[in-house]
This record gives C-alpha cells, sequence and structure tokens, in this order.
C-alpha cells in the first residue's frame, strides 16, 4: 500500500511538532481539520503513528547512555532479547543481521550502569558483550524517513505476519483491522466476537 501526499505531509509536520492540533495540522497541509482527523485515525489504526511522545535530553537530566551490544547463538537471540523488553533502562533494543543484539541503555549514574553490566552475567545466553559510553550526541532523529512515494507495510491483526498483498479490512469499535488472509479474517471475527460476548 502506498501512502498518499496528504498523509505523508501530515506525517512530516507531526514528526516536527506532534503537538499540533488537528487545526494547526490542516493549515500547514492545506487540507480540512476532518480529512486531518480523518488521516490521521487511519494512520494510528495502520500502526504508522504509534504514539506521541516528548523528545527528552538524557544528558541535560544528567542521566548517562551506552551503547550495548550482545552476542548469542542464533537460536538464543529472541531469548536474550525478551529478557529485556521490560527492563526501563533499556531504551532501544534492536536485532542485527550480524546475529547479535543492539541496545541503547540510560542510567541515573555510574553506579546503575555496574549493576546492570553484573546482571549481564547472569544470562547464561551471552557468549559476550560489549559496551561503550555515549560521551556526546552529534547527531539524534527518529528512525523513521518520511518521503514522497513511501509504501506502508501492514502487520495481520490475527497472525501478526507482513501483509505482502492487499489487504481485508475489518472494520469494529470504529477501528479498521487488517488482515492477511480469508482464514485469519475468520479467526480474526471469531475471537473478536467472543471478546464483544463477555463485554
Amino acid at each position: 500500500m502506498d501512502l498518499d501526499e496528504t498523509d505523508v505531509n501530515i506525517l512530516k509536520v507531526l514528526q516536527v511538532n506532534g503537538r499540533l492540533s488537528f487545526r494547526q495540522i490542516s493549515e500547514k497541509v492545506k487540507v480540512s481539520v476532518p480529512t486531518v482527523s480523518s488521516k490521521i485515525s487511519s494512520m494510528e489504526d495502520m500502526g504508522i503513528i504509534r504514539g506521541y511522545q516528548t523528545d527528552l535530553d538524557a544528558e541535560r537530566l544528567g542521566e548517562l547512555s551506552v551503547v550495548l551490544t550482545i552476542k548469542a547463538k542464533p537460536s538464543e537471540l529472541k531469548a536474550v532479547a525478551d529478557r529485556f523488553q521490560t527492563d526501563d533502562h533499556v531504551r532501544k533494543l534492536f536485532t542485527l543481521s550480524n546475529g547479535r543484539l543492539l541496545m541503547i541503555c540510560t542510567f541515573g549514574g555510574p553506579y546503575a550502569i555496574n549493576d546492570f553490566v553484573s546482571r549481564l552475567g547472569e544470562v547464561p545466553e551471552i557468549a559476550e558483550y560489549d559496551i561503550s559510553n555515549i560521551i556526546s550526541v552529534a547527531k539524534e532523529q527518529q528512525r523513521a524517513l518520511v518521503e514522497t512515494n513511501v509504501s506502508l507495510v501492514l502487520q495481520c491483526a490475527y497472525c501478526k505476519k507482513e501483509i505482502r498483498d492487499d489487504p481485508l479490512r475489518l472494520r469494529g469499535d470504529e477501528k479498521d483491522y487488517y488482515l492477511c488472509c480469508s482464514t485469519c479474517l475468520k479467526s480474526f471475527q471469531e475471537k473478536y466476537e467472543r471478546l464483544k460476548a463477555k463485554t
């Protein structure tokens, strides 16, 4: 699926300032307020817009950040990643093509870093790790690069796989759900109806 020019322009405006009202966005993008509202709601449903956050400066808060690379057996990488999913110190977590995990972690002080590193030694799946303090930030931006002709990769609401063909759409509770095939659509509908019946 492709995003149209209005979608792209709205995303560019939001990426600069996510606090703008629909009216302010409509003035910048030159479309109506209902169009902005509908477009944003749709992009939220599709998972393009994951949320609206304040961009805080860790260094100005007196915090220390590190880059941590972890090596483990390929079959154990997911298990290692799962261990750190809920750790508040881990701010970003990536699985790399070279069979490693890359984490950006932030701490209130050096003692917290030492405590975290000592806990790494308690994870048997970790073969080795490399940790480096971030001493200055030359450039830091959101990873999404909003450009013209950007394509949309949807995830099936039921099986969670990427949707390669045209998606099937199901409307429920004023939200759109996208599914990859008729089997997932049927299964999702049944699950949705059961949950709705319980409430």
